[in-house]
This record gives structure tokens, C-alpha cells and sequence, in this order.
């Protein structure tokens, strides 16, 4: 896979900007590797552990009969946090964690999520 981490990187600078200081950290990452491509405030244990959940959940839906998992899924946290775990497609995730007290879910929704997507869609480099 090839990817523009300048263009990573300007998603990243974008998400900040949307969600202002409920943006806690993220990371983009290599879903094969492990490897974060860019983030803010990074959480590498994060991004181990949400692979093999993201992997497990997409395992359990496909056993259950359910429809299988599409771009994002999102989980309350103690404390006041919240976190999107987004698929960029098959090979690319990103962990969003969030305050949720400063975070408005339409925005997130409406304007970060759809934004995101584009921005990483547009670093792959080579289809």
C-alpha cells in the first residue's frame, strides 16, 4: 500500500481544527503492520489493541450472520470519553479518542467522520 503521509498528516491538522480541544489524540495506522502513519498525541498500545478488536468484532459479526462492519464504530468510555474506531477501507484504520463533554456528535458525524474519510482516501497514492 502506498500512501501520501503529508496527506495523513493534513487530515490529522484538519480533525484538530474541527474538534478543537475535544479532539484528545488519534492515529492513522497500517492495519497489517501496526504502524501509525500520522497522528496527534499517538497511542501505539491503542493501535495494537484496536486492530485485534476491529479484527475481532468484524470475526464475531461474520460468525453471528450479521451484516458485516462499514466504516466506523463508536463506544462510550468512562471518565467521560468516547472513541470511533474508523475502517479506511480494508487496509488502513484511524482510533479517534475523544472528550466527550466538548465533542458534538453532529459535527463528528456530519463534518469530521465525512471528512476524514476523503482525506484518506485522497493519500492513497496508486488506487
Amino acid at each position: 500500500m502506498q500512501i501520501d503521509v503529508q496527506r495523513l498528516e493534513t487530515a490529522v491538522a484538519d480533525l484538530r481544527a474541527t474538534m478543537k480541544d475535544g479532539l484528545l489524540a488519534t492515529d492513522i495506522w497500517d492495519r497489517s503492520t501496526g504502524l501509525s502513519l500520522a497522528g496527534f498525541n499517538s497511542q501505539p498500545t491503542a493501535v495494537a489493541l484496536f486492530t485485534e478488536i476491529t479484527n475481532s468484532l468484524n470475526d464475531t459479526l461474520a460468525a453471528s450472520g450479521f451484516p458485516k462492519l462499514s466504516r466506523y464504530f463508536y463506544m462510550d468510555l468512562e471518565g467521560g470519553k468516547t472513541v470511533m474506531i474508523i475502517q479506511h477501507g480494508a487496509g488502513i484504520l484511524q482510533g479517534v479518542l475523544m472528550d466527550a463533554a466538548k465533542v458534538n456528535l453532529g459535527v463528528l458525524l456530519a463534518v469530521a467522520l465525512p471528512k476524514m474519510l476523503s482525506g484518506v482516501d485522497a493519500a492513497r497514492l496508486g488506487g
